[in-house]
């Protein structure tokens, strides 16, 4: 059934496939329009659900995308056994996805095949809330996303040093500063031929990262001790385990002394768990570039999910297994010494390396979403229309740009210190998302969802409760640095939507609003429907 102006007519409770394009159809509406039904025109429909990147991004290229956006391999993983244990290390590997990652997992599949908006969880907060807490929202996902990438580039290059034995003399200063700036572009530029290229690039580092893992498990597994396993914290010193942590940051004071309750240092401990096992939100801004909103954009996710908890446990039973280090041995990089100690130097050798290369994707993944994220902003009206443009491989040009210099500007700064900072600005734009989640779930119950949660509507609350109740306890022991930081970040953010209503109004900078990628009166596809 087909309109005269070539649009295709589908009802509720059947889909009717297109004539000869297979990609168009109308949406019936309660009476709305003749016969009930609302005519789309067809080049809007095909402009609509085609994707933007000059090739669609396929299942694994998108759950590796994923994978690199959350966690990148287990290098990172050390703080979590300082601060705790093996045996707490352990669990709280096991139990944290199930409080953080599922269920920002789940959301993610659901409000993102819904949205289909590069701006991602920005589009889902605005709908629930109006305008300005969409822009906060977006506000805080890209400072701290944009900001954190800025330490990729850096790791690299330290890794590179530690192989080739330089030191700060042999490599420092402006040397150090442009080996690292011509990196970033060269990246940024990488990151500008497409998604799909992007993809399948994170796949092969995927395979060389993991790789020395692979090797340390068969070489190890007649070490392992399973009783190691189990191994609790070691007796507190006088000072209650600050001492494990000589940074004066992490241990300053907050409303709340600094915890160690049980022989576990809570502050270090939920952030390096937290930073390991969040943003799967990111992959919202890819929605609209995958093939198939239903089925390759939820199936990615979950695989990338999945890829994420066996990244870090299969290492950490390992290094914990076959080895017996003290608890404060675990610094950052300890991992290269237990495949030396395991493997050899040339299994420590191979761990470095992987430990690099795997930045490289760590950066081209966040970049990716990040620049996204920007190009959907301004499609919405948040930020000027530059940010709109795409390069011809469908990729944001101005996104790319500007967040390739922001990692240039901050190439070098000294990003230890920050990560409880930026964990928490993260955290409130997710508690925003999450926050949508349910009142879309309650509120707009027509919404089209390609992938729903299968679970009924009073149950979103349910699974919302568990990070929820992660980042208030994360919050809740932060020191006084964080809510100032948090503080004047929303403000900052306010800031931003008042000033863009301003340059709006007075003409000073081109906006342009685009329509609203999901209008739920024909938000479907033919493979969603059929």
């Amino acid at each position: 059934d087909s309109s005269e102006d070539g649009s295709v007519l589908i009802n509720n409770s059947e889909a009717r496939p297109a004539l000869e394009n297979g990609d168009l159809f109308e949406y019936e509406d309660d009476g709305t329009g003749i016969d009930g039904s609302l005519a789309i025109p067809a080049e809007i429909a095909r402009k609509k659900y085609e994707a933007k990147t000059t090739t669609p991004l396929k299942l694994w290229p998108l759950a590796v995308l994923v994978f690199y956006n959350v966690s990148g391999g287990p290098f990172g993983i050390e703080p979590t056994i300082r601060a705790a244990g093996n045996f707490y290390a352990i669990l709280g590997f096991l139990v944290a996805p199930l409080a953080f990652s599922v269920p920002e997992a789940l959301v993610t599949a659901e409000l993102g095949s819904a949205f289909r908006d590069a701006s991602g969880g920005v589009a889902w907060v605005e709908e629930a809330f109006g305008e300005r807490m969409g822009c906060v929202c977006g506000f805080l996902a890209w400072v701290s996303g944009a900001t954190d990438n800025a330490i990729y580039p850096t790791l690299f290059m330290d890794y590179v040093s530690s192989i080739a034995g330089w030191d700060e003399k042999d490599f420092g200063g402006w040397s150090r500063f442009m080996s690292v700036a011509l990196l970033t572009i060269c990246l940024g530029a990488l990151n500008f031929t497409g998604l799909e290229i992007v993809g399948k690039s994170s796949i092969v580092v995927c395979i060389i990262a993991m790789s020395p893992f692979v090797i340390l498990g068969i070489v190890a597994a007649p070490k392992v001790d399973p009783s190691r396993w189990f191994q609790l914290p070691e007796a507190p010193t006088e000072d209650g385990g600050v001492g494990l942590f000589d940074d004066d940051f992490q241990t300053s004071p907050g409303p709340l002394p600094l915890m160690a309750l049980g022989g576990i240092l809570w502050r270090p401990y939920l952030n390096n768990l937290f930073w390991n096992l969040n943003s799967f939100d990111s992959a919202a801004s890819f929605s609209g570039e995958t093939s198939s909103a239903s089925t390759t954009y939820p199936r990615g996710i979950f695989i990338g999910l999945v890829m994420c908890i066996l990244g870090y446990m299969f290492p950490l039973l390992i290094a914990v297994g076959a080895t017996d280090y003290d608890q404060a041995d675990w610094v950052d990089g300890h991992l290269g010494t237990v495949a030396v100690d395991i493997g050899g130097k040339w299994l420590g050798a191979w761990t470095i390396f992987a430990a690099g290369i795997s930045n490289l994707a760590l950066f081209e993944a966040e970049m990716s979403s990040d620049a996204f994220q920007l190009m959907g902003m301004a499609e919405r009206g948040y930020l000027p229309k530059i940010f709109q443009s795409r390069s011809k491989f469908g990729t944001p040009t101005a996104g790319i740009v500007f967040n390739t210099l922001v990692v240039v500007a901050f190439c070098t700064a000294d990003f230890g210190q920050l990560l409880e900072l930026l964990n928490s600005v993260y955290a409130l734009s997710l508690l925003l998302e999450f926050a949508a989640f349910v009142k879309l779930r309650l509120t707009h119950k027509q919404l089209h969802r390609p992938y729903r949660i299968p679970v009924p509507d009073w149950a979103s609350v349910v699974i919302v409760i568990p990070p929820f109740l992660g980042v208030t306890v994360m919050f809740a022991i932060s020191n006084w640095y964080v809510y100032f930081f948090c503080a004047g970040s929303v403000a900052f953010g306010l800031s931003v939507f008042k000033l863009s209503k301003i340059c709006k109004r007075r003409g000073w900078l081109n906006y342009e609003s685009k329509e609203d990628t999901c209008n739920q009166e024909y938000d479907a596809t033919p493979d969603e429907i059929i």
